[in-house]
């Protein structure tokens, strides 16, 4: 047995569920438990279908068990109950923390079956547009404790799912300020990145780091880049999406024809997936999340705030809770779904003075480290831990 599989049987396991490694916001935040929770009493183990960040658990000794577990049909779903029930057992499990609907429903009844303590985070939406989407959905509600990621999500499970508020833990995501420091981005990195999206040094760089789909806004960015090129020709400005391309090429072919169409494929950079998020933020001026429909949380924006970069935000879901405004301005919120409030809040951006970005990046880190640290995620949730398994 290799050392990536041995557990610490002096230490209660505790296994987390997610369909899939990929990195997503989720995915992540399953990587960052499982790292904080190697240093602790506990033993961290990640039931997956596999993914990018598989190899990064590993690295770090963490158990990691592959079963395809990221199918929603109702006979994989039952035949996982028996698949989940051996693994609780073979590897000790003390605790169950399902991430995703579909896996969460095996391992809400092979945890029953053997007495394991089961709980859920809801990452996503709370949406309920049919009975049997209701009844899908109702699994991450079922709990010994249910996580959310923001006050917005907490208020969707509780009015959808009847549970108390106050029975819910609202726990947002985090990163590490840390990483995002721009001395920990080399100057030489940040100006090669700059010339390599840009080939005129004085133009500004707007980012839309997202996912390649309808709901990210791209399009919005595409149009207000426009709008701001029509109220002044002069404008240097180059809009960078980065994201996997070959998750979605149809959309990608879309966007490059809009652009083509209203004149600014020339000022656009389609790019797939950047390594580098901290490097991604340093080298930009301005960071866009124009989600069209509410987003649960949002990591976009904390990301950028921590790095030092000017955010604009829909301004609506969990999102909303994420940027301050008024005298503790820490970035900028739209209109939703309006390409010309867009537009106006870029110009407004780029014709403020160097005091006035200092003063709000500095706001911003200070409330990122507050609030949106990763550290705090990581103890908020050792604590959920702790209390089911009355651990003082």
């Amino acid at each position: 047995m290799s050392q990536n599989n041995k557990i610490n049987l002096s230490k209660k396991s505790i296994l987390q569920i997610i369909p899939n490694m990929e990195i997503g916001g989720a995915e992540k935040t399953v990587y960052e438990i499982s790292s904080y929770l190697r240093n602790s009493q506990y033993e961290p183990i990640v039931l997956t279908s596999g993914g990018q960040l598989v190899s990064k658990l590993k690295e770090e000794n963490i158990k990691v068990i592959i079963k395809k577990i990221d199918q929603k049909d109702p006979l994989n779903i039952y035949k996982n109950i028996n698949t989940f029930k051996n693994i609780f057992q073979e590897n000790n499990i003390s605790l169950v923390h399902a991430r995703s609907r579909a896996p969460a429903w095996s391992a809400f009844y092979a945890s029953k079956k053997l007495n394991i303590p089961f709980m859920t985070t809801w990452h996503g939406h709370a949406d309920s547009y049919s009975i049997l989407k209701r009844k899908y959905n109702s699994i991450m509600a079922k709990g010994i404790a249910t996580i959310a990621n923001s006050k917005y999500t907490a208020k969707n499970i509780s009015e959808k799912y009847n549970i108390k508020i106050e029975d819910i833990d609202i726990i947002p995501r985090g990163v590490n300020c840390i990483d995002y420091d721009i001395d920990n981005s080399s100057k030489e990195l940040i100006n090669k990145t700059k010339s390599e999206w840009n080939s005129n040094s004085k133009k500004k760089i707007i980012l839309l780091p997202a996912r390649y789909t309808e709901w990210k806004g791209h399009t919005l960015a595409i149009k207000a880049l426009s709008e701001l090129k029509k109220k002044n020709k002069k404008l240097n400005l180059t809009l960078v999406f980065i994201g996997n391309k070959n998750e979605n090429k149809k959309y990608v072919l879309k966007l490059e024809k809009l652009a083509k169409k209203i004149g600014v494929y020339e000022d656009l950079k389609i790019l797939g997936h950047f390594d580098n998020m901290p490097l991604a933020y340093h080298a930009s001026d301005i960071a866009l999340y124009p989600s069209v429909k509410p987003e649960p949380f949002g990591r976009v924006p904390i990301e950028a705030q921590a790095a030092g970069c000017m955010i604009i935000a829909s301004n609506h879901g969990g999102v909303k809770e994420t940027i301050l405004g008024g005298n503790e301005r820490t970035g900028f919120k739209t209109k939703i779904n309006d390409h010309f409030d867009l537009a106006n809040i870029i110009d407004l951006i780029l014709g403020l003075d160097t005091l006035e970005i200092d003063k709000i990046r500095k706001r911003a880190l200070k409330s990122v480290d507050k609030n949106f640290s990763l550290e705090n995620m990581c103890k908020k949730t050792l604590a959920v831990y702790e209390r089911i398994l009355n651990v003082s």
